[in-house]
């Protein structure tokens, strides 16, 4: 009697450690494709962050943020030299960097703020990009309806300067 049993509880440890090998390849599959599908963002993370550092004279970076609406900026956020907390705005290329002191300008937060108030279902993106030539928060919103929204809003003063609703 006691044989029988045993060999009943051999099936069940298999398939518990089948399912737990399944488990695991299936964990570690997933955790490789995301790394391969976020590789690209790090890359230019990783190359915007030097090229502030180098071109922008950033002495330490603290955020980074992307945008791509007509065309690529990438933002970095740090301290210069002079201890300032200061925005290298990196066009694509890599060979356009404006430098911009963070008081001398609208902050990401006020440009949140401003999108909030449009009651927004989801909030997507906020970076500072170059637009017509002068700086400017870019935010990228899901409506009410679940339609895709920008709003640009001008670094110095706020100003709303472009909306591209319902898309």
């Amino acid at each position: 009697m006691r044989q029988q049993y045993q060999r009943r509880r051999r099936p069940r440890h298999w398939v518990l450690l089948s399912i737990l090998v399944i488990v695991l390849v299936l964990l570690i599959s997933a955790g490789y494709v995301i790394r391969r599908a976020t590789k690209p963002l790090s890359q230019d993370q990783i190359r915007a962050e030097r090229i502030a550092k180098k071109s922008g004279h950033l002495t330490s970076t603290s955020d980074f943020y992307w945008t791509n609406l007509n065309s690529t900026y990438y933002t970095v956020a740090g301290k210069n030299k002079q201890k300032q907390a200061v925005y290298a705005v990196i066009s694509e290329s890599g060979k356009d960097v404006t430098v911009l002191k963070q008081s001398a300008g609208m902050s990401r937060n006020t440009a949140l703020q401003q999108v909030w108030k449009r009651n927004p279902k989801k909030v997507l993106s906020a970076a500072l990009r170059i637009f017509n030539g002068k700086p400017a928060w870019q935010v990228g919103y899901l409506n009410q309806s679940g339609k895709l929204c920008y709003v640009t809003f001008q670094y110095s003063n706020g100003k709303v300067l472009q909306q591209i609703a319902n898309i």
